[in-house]
């Protein structure tokens, strides 16, 4: 087995990318079920296990209320401090040229299996190693090319004299776990401890039979001090990889948005077209309603023409029999009148 390289940066703990809520480009969804998780805990419940009890312990002690604390968890996100929620590493061994999940048939290559037995292990063995280091959130992804860890955790330092008892700090987390306090830019806590991690790695690396090497260059050939030198400048490396990489991933999640985006413009405009053809068939039925209504209200005039014409034939009928039974009662007076006088005479 070729020597592979072992990859160590600190991530940008994108949580929906680690937990798959987001899918980018770069993923295999169909092997999205071959990822492990090892732990999966939201951070706010992480938060209140960790700093808890350290929070209502120091509210309770605090004689005016405007000096208690609600929420730590939103302190620390808008500290101005450049304090961070929490941390994050990725875990690699190997690259996709040396250490590919599957091969050209989609089946698990044996660079693989081996390189995922020490991210297991390392995985597994993480939180005893680091006591002060809470791991909340930690995955394999075996969906994208190579395999590797998220691993996402909260630094908890103890033994404050004022404020919170308990806190986040990870430059007194990694003393409290017997890291030195810093002398330079390059020999710090973090360096020290990112040291720490890669000799465990590489340990479990041998144990599995991978050969590691640093810049191409075997670990068996390297002086403590100058392997340790070299492993400063591949984290600066991988620095800068981990950041061309979130950029890929931005602009892969802006793809993939303009893409939905566009989804949605098109479907609204098949139901606006389809909204549209709806109404014009309505504005076809009225229209027929609207000259069927004309055509019975044509109908309803003609009749009510008829009945007026009619009902002024009967109104100068009626005048006529009026008239006439008139000139009849006249003319019955006077016959009334001559069959009286009649009678008397007898």
């Amino acid at each position: 087995m070729a020597a592979k390289t072992i990859s160590f940066p600190k991530g940008r703990g994108h949580l929906t990318h680690n937990n798959r809520e987001f899918i980018c480009n770069n993923v295999v969804p169909e092997r999205t079920s071959w990822n492990r998780t090892y732990i999966q805990e939201s951070l706010k419940d992480a938060y209140e296990k960790c700093f808890g009890q350290a929070l209502r312990d120091y509210n309770a002690a605090q004689k005016r209320k405007d000096r208690q604390k609600e929420d730590y968890l939103k302190e620390i996100e808008n500290s101005g401090n450049k304090e961070k929620t929490f941390y994050e590493n990725i875990v690699q061994i190997g690259k996709k040229a040396d250490t590919p999940v599957t091969d050209e048939n989609g089946v698990l290559t044996e660079e693989a299996k081996a390189a995922i037995g020490v991210l297991d292990r390392y995985a597994k063995t993480f939180q005893e190693r680091n006591p002060n280091l809470y791991l909340f959130n930690c995955v394999m992804h075996l969906d994208e090319a190579t395999p590797h860890l998220h691993i996402d955790y909260i630094p908890v330092a103890h033994g404050y004299k004022n404020g919170m008892k308990t806190r986040n700090s990870l430059t007194k987390a990694f003393q409290q776990m017997g890291f030195a306090k810093a002398v330079s830019r390059k020999q710090n806590e973090t360096v020290a401890w990112q040291e720490r991690e890669r000799e465990y790695l590489t340990e479990l690396c041998r144990e599995q039979g991978i050969e590691i090497e640093v810049l191409g260059i075997q670990r068996d050939n390297l002086s403590l001090p100058e392997y340790k030198a070299a492993m400063r400048e591949v984290e600066e490396l991988e620095q800068q990889a981990v950041a061309l990489d979130m950029q890929n991933v931005a602009l892969g999640r802006q793809n993939d948005d303009l893409e939905q985006r566009t989804s949605e413009l098109c479907g609204q405009m098949q139901e606006m077209e389809a909204h549209n053809d709806e109404l014009v068939l309505q504005a076809q039925k009225l229209t027929d309603q609207i000259e069927e209504a004309e055509t019975k209200e044509k109908a309803a005039k003609e009749i009510l023409a008829k009945h007026d014409l009619r009902a002024e034939t009967l109104k100068m009928i009626s005048k006529e029999v009026t008239a006439k039974t008139k000139d009849m009662k006249s003319a019955a007076v006077p016959m009334t009148n001559l069959s009286a006088e009649r009678n008397m005479s007898k």
